[in-house]
């Protein structure tokens, strides 16, 4: 719900991860999202080879990771 309320769409999972769906621009692609994330720590995996080129896989971890990486793309998205 929280990513949803950021402006990005998540496709629902039945496993342990969500596909984060990004803008189609290049300011807040997936990829500059990607490169966003790994400088803070955060890996999450581009799913380009899958069909989603404008998408990153976020596995489910513990609480404090995964609000960690909410906070992170708040900030990248208002950039």
């Amino acid at each position: 719900e929280e990513l949803t309320g950021l402006g990005l769409r998540v496709t629902p999972s039945v496993g342990n991860f969500l596909l984060i769906h990004f803008p189609d621009n290049k300011k807040h692609s997936a990829a500059a999202a990607d490169d966003y994330l790994s400088a803070r720590g955060y890996i999450l995996r581009r799913v380009t080879g899958y069909g989603f080129p404008n998408a990153l896989r976020m596995s489910i971890g513990i609480e404090e990771a995964n609000r960690g990486v909410v906070e992170a793309l708040k900030t990248f998205l208002k950039s």
